[in-house]
């Protein structure tokens, strides 16, 4: 429960119950914005950190080129259809 003679009094100190609604807003926002900023910065050192520790996988492959390739093509001209024919 709130103190209502200590509430109108810090209203009263501020201008009035409007002036005190946007000082609790904007005294929200500044708590607001300093706690996305921890959380940002948490997050983001956490991932550089995951970056630096882990393990990088290298690969090297020892591969040597196919002397014929392996993709078989069609002779010129076969599995065409002739340019008068419909599909059955």
């Amino acid at each position: 429960m709130w103190d209502y003679a200590a509430l109108t009094a810090e209203a009263a100190k501020l201008g009035g119950p409007a002036a005190l609604r946007a000082f609790y807003r904007q005294a929200g926002r500044q708590q607001g914005f300093i706690m996305g900023v921890a959380v940002g910065g948490v997050c983001m050192g956490g991932a550089m950190l995951y970056n630096m520790k882990s393990p990088r996988v290298v690969v090297i492959a020892n591969v040597e080129p196919t002397p014929q390739s392996s993709v078989e093509t069609p002779e010129p001209g076969v599995g065409i259809a002739p340019a008068g024919a419909t599909p059955s």
